[in-house]
């Protein structure tokens, strides 16, 4: 794509100006339990858009109209996703019900002999192409937490898989996004030489260190989307293909031999129908294979290089439909079902380093929480020093659902039948690191740091006579509320909590 574009913050598109939005509100409760998993995340896949659960499992996501593929994750519970659109009823009540992961299954993974024990030093550039790809914006891509990827490879099937226990962090100073992709698994057939990720991505605005940066940002954010199939879907949905540099054409196969169909009406083709309810457009190509084309750019060098024989002229993708299947389009260019169609050339070759956001052109004007979630910041006094929540005050057990190997125990401040007493369980967390965990009137010192610097998790050890390890994960703070899931051992047996404080 081109490298010499002039871009003015002030000259992006009005469209940008003019997004609608609509609200998604819903409440994740336990699939057993039914009690509300507070601190789960919520976000639309692809997008800068996320939030977390309140202290009764709802939570509230404002979204540009559009489609979306929400996804709800939580520590030990396995992920699930639900499709919506601005054009639903019932994006008022989303009811998510998740599973606990089957702890059996994951230590056979874990312990599984296939697993390569310098896995990164073995694979891990092989991966970086794969998945973070080739292309210029990928050398400036970084893995932030490589230890959580695990490299496994399966002899009789000559495949290498490879999953991660916590959601890859990549940092894309190219583009001015940090991303939490949840990789569900990343696979390679050596026999078919065929690589296949899948996952959910969470984007992040980078913070730009000054104007000449932002403007570098938007700059290689519009060569990005350029020519991308993102591009391409919204061009489609505003039947603007040919003013936006696109042409189609079908592959035909004839005697073995393959060749192009010019087409002379592209939306005819392709049985473009608008859907005026729900202002999606529907596409069932006449042909399965399409070649689509896009003529405002040549093919960089990296590519040509990688992929002898491709066209330099223009960049050429083809799309392979199901026969019979159609393939919706919503306005923001989201389109499903995605693994109703292949994808080869040029869009098979760009990967997460060149991956926008599905709210691209909305994400500075669209205000939206992001994770983690926090209370609205007061603004001090002139020469006052803020309070941090977490520091300034004694943390009261509120609610606590606690499971201990088969076990499961409950409790919740001033309600009857409760099969766990916390009423005198108090955290005080110091500003130096130190802290002071009292129950039923014994106290006990600890040391305490957050994992990282958006401050989700964290890390304590309570100084018994042997340090005793606790992991805080998801961590919410506002000014009389903290949530959290607990991860820690005793006597051998892993324990998890999930549980809500305030203020004593």
């Amino acid at each position: 794509m081109k490298k010499n574009i002039v871009w003015l913050l002030a000259l992006l598109p009005a469209l940008a100006f003019s997004q609608p939005t609509f609200i998604v509100k819903g409440k994740i409760i336990d699939a057993v339990s039914k009690q509300p998993l507070s601190a789960a995340s919520v976000f639309a896949e692809n997008t800068t858009l996320g939030t977390a659960t309140d202290g009764d499992g709802n939570f509230t996501l404002y979204l540009p109209h559009g489609g979306y593929n929400l996804v709800i994750t939580f520590t030990g519970y396995q992920t699930e996703t639900r499709r919506i659109t601005s054009g639903d009823e019932g994006n008022n009540d989303v009811r998510v019900e998740l599973k606990q992961k089957e702890k059996e299954l994951q230590d056979v993974v874990v312990k599984s002999s296939s697993e390569v024990k310098d896995g990164w030093e073995k694979y891990g550039e092989f991966f970086l192409e794969n998945f973070i790809g080739k292309t210029a914006n990928s050398k400036a891509c970084v893995i932030r937490n490589r230890e959580v990827l695990h490299f496994y490879y399966y002899r009789r099937k000559n495949l290498l898989k490879i999953l991660a226990d916590a959601p890859v962090e990549i940092e894309n100073n190219a583009l001015g996004y940090s991303i939490k992709y949840t990789l569900d698994s990343f696979t390679h057939d050596y026999n078919s030489q065929v690589s296949v990720y899948t996952g959910y991505p969470l984007f992040k605005e980078m913070e730009a260190s000054g104007d000449a940066q932002k403007v570098a940002w938007a700059g290689a954010r519009q060569t990005a989307y350029n020519g991308s199939i993102l591009h391409f879907m919204r061009s489609l949905y505003q039947r603007k293909l040919a003013e936006e540099g696109f042409e189609i054409q079908f592959l035909l196969k004839e005697n073995d031999k393959e060749r192009a169909l010019t087409l002379r009406n592209f939306y005819a083709a392709l049985n473009y129908k608008m859907d005026d309810s729900t202002h999606t457009v529907d596409i069932l190509p006449n042909q399965k294979d399409v070649a689509i084309l896009y003529k405002k750019e040549t093919a960089p060098r990296e590519y040509l290089e990688a992929n002898a024989g491709a066209p330099d002229k223009f960049q050429l993708s083809v799309v392979n439909f199901l026969p019979g299947e159609a393939v919706d389009i919503e306005r923001n260019g989201y389109y499903y079902e995605q693994n109703d169609i292949t994808i080869t050339g040029y869009w098979a070759w760009e990967k997460v380093a060149d991956m926008l956001p599905y709210n691209y052109m909305d994400a500075s004007l669209v205000k939206q929480e992001e994770l983690p979630v926090s209370a609205p910041a007061t603004v001090p006094a002139a020469g006052v020093k803020p309070l941090d929540p977490l520091t300034a005050n004694w943390w009261k057990a509120e609610e606590s659902r606690i499971i201990e190997g088969n076990n499961v125990s409950y409790y919740k401040r001033g309600q009857q039948g409760n099969t766990a007493n916390l009423d005198n369980d108090l955290y005080k967390f110091n500003t130096d690191n130190t802290g002071t965990w009292s129950f039923n009137g014994q106290e006990y010192k600890f040391n305490w740091e957050y994992l990282g610097s958006d401050k989700t998790k964290m890390k304590i050890t309570v100084q018994f006579p042997t340090p005793l390890i606790v992991n805080l994960e998801n961590i919410v703070v506002t000014e009389n509320r903290l949530s959290y899931t607990r991860l820690q051992q005793l006597n051998g047996v892993n324990l998890m909590a999930i549980e809500t404080r305030t203020i004593r």
